[in-house]
């Protein structure tokens, strides 16, 4: 039930939240750049061993915040499919802006649903397209009451989020695309 993203460009393609085996994917889908994980939850992590196993050249980005949560199966929350999986994959720290393939990508800190909690900002042209992970959905924003939720941070989050560009396009770690436009207006967790 989450949201895996593929975003495709000239120079190659992104996969960001690695929820969905490759298996699943294309078989046309053979320039994998780059694995950006937006926080590290079992539902968003759990396939990036077959990923790295897939395309070893692709480095994967994450926030060291979240490095907690990959040992211990009550914290990564894959108890919750009945398992006790532990992860323990080479990262990249996820911060700042980060250029792959010649591409931009700014990395935006958003705490609150774990710690380590990013957003990832592609631009193309004239529009903006946030990968947020489980910080925003479309109507709502990720839980606090897991291990290194923070729902004042989450607040300064959704506050950040908000002052993007309203025609920024929303791509959530669960449920339909938005954008951040129409969260200032009908997210309740945006309200003033």
């Amino acid at each position: 039930m989450s949201n895996m993203y593929l975003a495709c460009f000239d120079n190659g393609v992104f996969v960001v939240d690695p929820s969905v085996t490759p298996d699943k994917v294309s078989s046309e889908v053979t320039n994998v750049i780059a694995i950006l994980i937006t926080h590290g939850h079992y539902d968003h992590i759990k396939y990036v061993d077959e990923w790295h196993e897939r395309f070893p050249d692709a480095p994967i980005y994450m926030n060291p915040a979240d490095q907690v949560l990959l040992g211990d199966p009550g914290d990564n929350c894959s108890y919750m499919d009945g398992l006790a999986k532990v992860f323990d994959f080479p990262y990249v720290k996820a911060e700042g802006s980060i250029n792959i393939g010649g591409i931009e990508i700014d990395v935006l800190s958003t705490p609150g649903h774990t710690m380590g909690s990013v957003c990832y900002m592609f631009r193309e042209e004239d529009k903006q397209y946030l990968f947020t992970g489980d910080t925003v959905f479309a109507g709502s924003v990720g839980r606090t009451d897991m291990a290194g939720g923070s729902f004042a941070l989450l607040n300064k989050s959704i506050e950040a989020v908000s002052k993007l560009d309203p025609e920024t396009l929303i791509f959530p770690g669960h449920g339909p695309e938005s954008t951040v436009g129409d969260e200032v207006k009908y997210n309740p967790f945006f309200a003033e």
